[in-house]
């Protein structure tokens, strides 16, 4: 493996409220008639409406669907069953509010924690004496470095009182660029959990943003989505 200038990544939140979508999105069919991405938007909010509907041929005969599952950051739609061309295997979302991605002013460092939480079920008379474990879920925690101040986080921190900018269940949509020319990052919903701030007479101010995933975390290799370069961990 190449070594990667660190310098080449990059960190991008979300900003609330989510955007109602003003009229129908089309979706990419990965050639499978299985597995959709969104066409122009990318990061979806769970919490608000979403329609999708299937036509047999993209501009008449549209039907409302429900046999999916939606990958709400990555706008990914899969089907329970393959699209049948001539007869449904053209998608669009009818309805929908999407999240507005941007740079995170001063972000300079990022690090990301990705764990398996175990229990230990060894029964007696275990095969070698060897201990035996199960799985029982995964989680992401990571932290952000900044070379500024500002309250974008602590404004999506506030769920009761204040301002109330986030209404999506405290959610940021968080894509961690390693290659940002590339196309190459993480994605997923986060919760912020800390913010720290430190201001001293002989330094930069600086600024730490922790928060933990919630839901499915994917690994993005491209700005071409397919079900080849959207990998959920």
């Amino acid at each position: 493996m190449t070594a990667l200038s660190g310098i080449s990544g990059d960190v991008w939140f979300s900003t609330s409220p989510p955007t109602a979508l003003g009229s129908p999105e089309s979706c990419t069919d990965t050639g499978n008639h299985i597995n959709y991405f969104t066409a122009t938007h990318q990061a979806w909010d769970q919490t608000q409406t979403f329609t999708v509907q299937c036509s047999p041929n993209g501009s008449t005969g549209w039907a409302t669907v429900t046999d999916y599952t939606m990958y709400w950051p990555a706008g990914e739609i899969v089907f329970n069953s393959a699209r049948v061309p001539g007869t449904n295997a053209a998608v669009r979302i009818s309805a929908g509010s999407y999240f507005t991605l941007t740079a995170l002013s001063g972000a300079h460092a990022w690090k990301n924690h990705v764990k398996v939480m175990t229990k230990d079920v060894t029964p007696f008379q275990a095969s070698g004496k060897w201990q035996q474990n199960l799985t029982i879920s995964k989680s992401l925690t990571f932290s952000v470095d900044m070379f500024s101040q500002d309250s974008r986080i602590l404004n999506e921190m506030i769920k009761s009182g204040g301002s109330k900018i986030n209404i999506s269940g405290g959610v940021i949509v968080v894509q961690l660029w390693w290659d940002e020319a590339n196309g190459k990052r993480w994605c997923f919903y986060g919760l912020p959990q800390q913010e720290d701030t430190t201001v001293a007479s002989n330094d930069v101010d600086k600024q730490t943003v922790t928060m933990t995933a919630t839901g499915p975390v994917y690994i993005i290799t491209s700005n071409t989505f397919s079900t080849t370069t959207v990998i959920q961990g």
